[in-house]
């Protein structure tokens, strides 16, 4: 189910613009896009993200085992857990991409047609990430019986691409607050299930939020960049001597 589900956004990007710039070939972009959480205003978030998880690492044995122990223990969340689980299965993210993508359709703004690009492009390029971690890394999930595709969180991770990209694409308030709530939501789920510890669910968040501000702040200096307006001086084409200034906006 997850492989069908990373096929399908993966076509789902293959059908967007690259750039606001249409004549762009969907690959063009890729080395930029995928360097983006450090290329971009994105880095402080992958670096700090990046030492609190080295940190609960360290500190394994005093934060990360008894908040294990107490959560599943005590189940706060309850049956309530289950809206965690679908939150992180990349449903918010299709869902925004391709209601943006009828509105494209519908109303040929291209600002809709840039945040479906956008939500696509960072959820698929941060779950191939987790992806490949997890795979790398092959650490045993909390519970018993369970694989060793623990670290990161993959839920967490898409989670976190979703409700980076709506603060980035739309700003904090009130979508930003209501989506940073979900994702919140989902990665605190996967320790309530027992499904991964906390440092698990911090480097999910992290390559989320990197690759989810990362590409949207790439794509919004390009953006800038292509449309730059720029002051001419050419010479006077009449029969008066001298130079003109020209503007293009």
């Amino acid at each position: 189910m997850f492989f069908k589900k990373l096929a399908l956004i993966t076509a789902l990007t293959l059908s967007f613009p690259a750039t606001a710039d249409e004549s762009h070939s969907f690959f063009e972009p890729i080395p930029r896009e995928l360097a983006s959480p450090w290329t971009t205003k994105a880095r402080p978030w992958l670096i700090g993200g990046v030492a609190l998880t080295a940190t609960l690492l360290v500190f394994e044995d005093q934060i990360i085992d008894p908040t294990q122990v107490e959560t599943v223990e005590h189940k706060p969340l309850g049956k309530w857990s289950k809206l965690g689980d679908y939150g992180g299965r990349m449903y918010p993210n299709a869902l925004y991409a391709g209601g943006m993508l009828l509105a494209y359709w519908q109303s040929e703004n291209k600002k809709n047609l840039r945040h479906a690009r956008v939500m696509t492009r960072a959820s698929l390029y941060a779950v191939a990430t987790s992806t490949l971690i997890k795979y790398t890394v092959r650490e045993e999930r909390p519970h018993k019986g369970g694989d060793d595709l623990s670290f990161p969180s993959g839920h967490t991770t898409s989670a976190f691409a979703f409700s980076s990209v709506i603060i980035a694409e739309h700003g904090l308030f009130p979508y930003g607050i209501i989506a940073l709530g979900l994702s919140t939501f989902t990665a605190y789920s996967r320790i309530n299930d027992n499904q991964h510890f906390l440092h698990d669910v911090v480097a999910g968040a992290t390559i989320g939020t990197a690759y989810g501000l990362g590409v949207s702040y790439l794509g919004s200096k390009e953006e800038k960049k292509a449309s730059t307006s720029s002051w001419w001086i050419l010479p006077r084409a009449d029969e008066t001597p001298g130079l003109t200034a020209l503007y293009f906006f």
